[in-house]
């Protein structure tokens, strides 16, 4: 493995090892960094070194085995390498090579299961304020995680940020004259630009006047103990040991609450306040959809069918005015950070 300016390289082996590249090439020429599918198709090119396989072509035999359900599997690991597979499937199809497509038979229904956590205007409220009473421990090798972590998850709910493009946020590209976020390299290899608040920009502010910047080196706006930037994981072990205190329930690995529900909280929260003001979604949603930095459409109109559900008394309003694009929640919003 090779690491480039933002895109990872990895070896790959049988006869598929050409298809693979180029099914990769392709994706990252239309925008998709995919450094995570190519280490996990390399990973592939190797389990079919066990198989006979034909040049240009992909096996039935050697679909199935990839994708069968594994002793230690989750139901979301299953349908990754579903999923993956299938659009490689799809692309030797296009490529004129026989192929066997998966379909959603071959591996059941149960990945449609998870439905994201939608905090109420309650919880989030007891949960900021866990945020910011956190203490430093005696003897902490994090003296500052006090000072960061309310700057850092209020810009995942206020700004409807991933976690990792808050993470990786440096000086210079948090504007505080603007109150613009610049968001380098997210999801889908794009820039985008964020306007703060001028709430949320007054406490970035604050925080800004007693940052440890290194104007020399990496400057991460969040610069955790060792010199680099806090990790997802990281955020993650705060962000449940925060719930546990503001007495908001886990239901266990894969149910959530995740740190991505503040994502998806804010889309939410955001739709019902414009859609009890009256505003025309039809114009708002391209907003949000940019705000967000979706790929496409498709994913934001997903936040309507969840507005309509949590918030039941807006739910006829939704459907008189906007039935005719809220999507059925037949397969539930899933959404990487």
């Amino acid at each position: 493995m090779q690491e480039g300016s933002k895109y990872m390289t990895y070896e790959f082996s049988g006869v598929l090892a050409g298809h693979l590249q180029d099914f990769i090439s392709e994706k990252r020429g239309i925008g998709y960094i995919y450094n995570t599918e190519a280490k996990h198709l390399s990973r592939f090119s190797r389990f079919s070194l066990d198989y006979e396989v034909p040049p240009d072509s992909l096996p039935e035999e050697l679909v199935r085995a990839w994708i069968a359900k594994k002793p230690t599997d989750s139901d979301r690991n299953q349908y990754s390498r579903y999923s993956l597979i299938g659009q490689f499937a799809r692309y030797m199809v296009r490529m004129g090579c026989p192929a066997y497509v998966p379909g959603a038979g071959d591996i059941g229904k149960t990945h449609r299961t998870f439905i994201p956590y939608i905090f109420t205007h309650d919880e989030i409220r007891a949960l900021f304020s866990v945020f910011d009473s956190m203490e430093t421990p005696l003897r902490s090798g994090a003296p500052r995680r006090k000072d960061i972590m309310p700057v850092l998850f209020r810009l995942l709910y206020c700004c409807g940020l991933r976690a990792s493009e808050a993470a990786t946020l440096k000086g210079g590209d948090v504007d505080l004259e603007k109150g613009v976020l610049t968001i380098r390299n997210s999801k889908f290899g794009k820039t985008r630009y964020v306007p703060m608040s001028g709430q949320i920009t007054a406490r970035c502010a604050e925080y800004d006047r007693t940052r440890l910047a290194d104007k020399g080196g990496d400057d991460w706006f969040f610069a955790a103990p060792d010199g680099g930037h806090y990790d997802t994981r990281t955020i993650y072990s705060i962000f449940r040991d925060c719930l546990w205190k503001a007495g908001i329930s886990h239901g266990g690995r894969g149910n959530g609450p995740r740190v991505h529900d503040l994502r998806h909280t804010f889309a939410v929260h955001c739709l019902q306040k414009w859609t009890a003001a009256g505003e025309d979604l039809t114009t708002a949603l391209p907003r949000l959809s940019a705000y967000m930095g979706h790929h496409d459409f498709s994913a934001t109109e997903q936040y309507l069918r969840l507005t309509a559900e949590v918030y039941p008394e807006i739910s006829a309003l939704l459907d008189e005015k906007y039935g005719y694009i809220i999507p059925k929640m037949e397969d539930p919003l899933y959404e990487e950070n």
